[in-house]
């Protein structure tokens, strides 16, 4: 039971500390300025970018819509 545990500890512990939010964010905001929500065309090819919340904060930092 103690080994149960310690396992549960363990697992708790590691699921805790990878936040998948903070991984893949909902807006990308890309160097060039262009907003990508998730599941758009090119949100996946966006890696150097700023993260956001939601479209709006990306909007009013700055950012604008792809065309």
């Amino acid at each position: 039971m103690i080994k149960f545990f310690k396992y549960f500890i363990l697992i708790t512990f590691l699921f805790s500390c990878d936040n998948i939010q903070n991984n893949m964010p909902y807006v990308k905001k890309s160097k060039t300025g262009i907003c990508h929500q998730k599941g758009t065309q090119y949100y996946k090819q966006t890696k150097k970018f700023v993260s956001f919340s939601t479209i709006e904060d990306c909007l009013n930092s700055g950012g604008r819509l792809p065309r």
